[in-house]
């Protein structure tokens, strides 16, 4: 029999688990050193990748971040009682430098979806002719430099929009972590820890970037545990 872990934290308490966990199994904690890992008995090698698990997995952990803001295990993470209270113990100061950077927040998701520039017809029409009077070796090299050029002009737009994003928000976010994708139609994904205090101001300042960037589509989703600010992968 395994454990399946689904968070821990140093103020979480029983009465914070709302639901059953993955596969109906009861709910408990296993207390090592006044850290509360949130587990439920798993009987089988690998947890099935489905709706109704995720969806278990999820609650769990919904429920104990309405109260406070946990340390998120991956979806899927079995691990044995013995393991489990040893990587807490060989872990410990970390996890409370983990625990203390998100305390108090959690985290938000903002994905902007673009349509980056074409090259202009002109500009295109001046390729098509010059690479009509050159060899096979020239227009494979000039193909090469203009997708070169496309993909750094698509990657100063990213990055011009990250920056803006950013200036937007940063009063109430306290860190951020952003992945500019130059191409595509996804400019950028960007993960902010708020604290709780302030989110009511940070959906405000996003709404009011819809507005200022008519052409850019936002997609934003939250609040979830700060996956993206800590590390329990060991």
């Amino acid at each position: 029999m395994s454990l399946y872990a689904y968070c821990l934290g140093d103020d979480i308490k029983l009465e914070m688990i709302g639901s059953s966990g993955v596969a109906e199994a009861p709910v408990y904690l296993i207390d090592t050193r006044g850290l509360a890992a949130v587990v439920s008995d798993f009987d089988g090698a690998m947890v099935p990748v489905n709706r109704g698990a995720v969806l278990s997995h999820e609650r769990v952990v919904a429920s104990i971040l309405a109260a406070t803001t946990p340390l998120p295990f991956r979806f899927g993470t079995l691990v044995s009682q013995e393991k489990l209270e040893s990587y807490v113990e060989s872990n410990f100061e970390k996890l409370l430098l983990q625990l203390n950077r998100v305390r108090g927040s959690v985290e938000m998701s903002v994905k902007i979806i673009w349509r980056p520039e074409k090259k202009d017809d002109e500009g295109a029409e001046r390729s098509r002719v010059v690479s009509a009077e050159t060899g096979p070796g020239s227009r494979f090299l000039m193909a090469k430099r203009r997708e070169l050029e496309e993909s750094e002009s698509l990657k100063e737009h990213g990055e011009e929009i990250a920056s803006w994003l950013a200036s937007i928000v940063e009063c109430c976010v306290r860190e951020s972590v952003v992945q500019v994708r130059p191409g595509g139609s996804l400019a950028l994904s960007a993960a902010h820890l708020v604290e709780r205090h302030r989110l009511e101001e940070y959906r405000h300042r996003v709404s009011a970037g819809l507005a200022e960037r008519i052409a850019l589509r936002f997609l934003t989703s939250g609040p979830w545990p700060p996956y993206s600010f800590c590390d329990l992968s060991g």
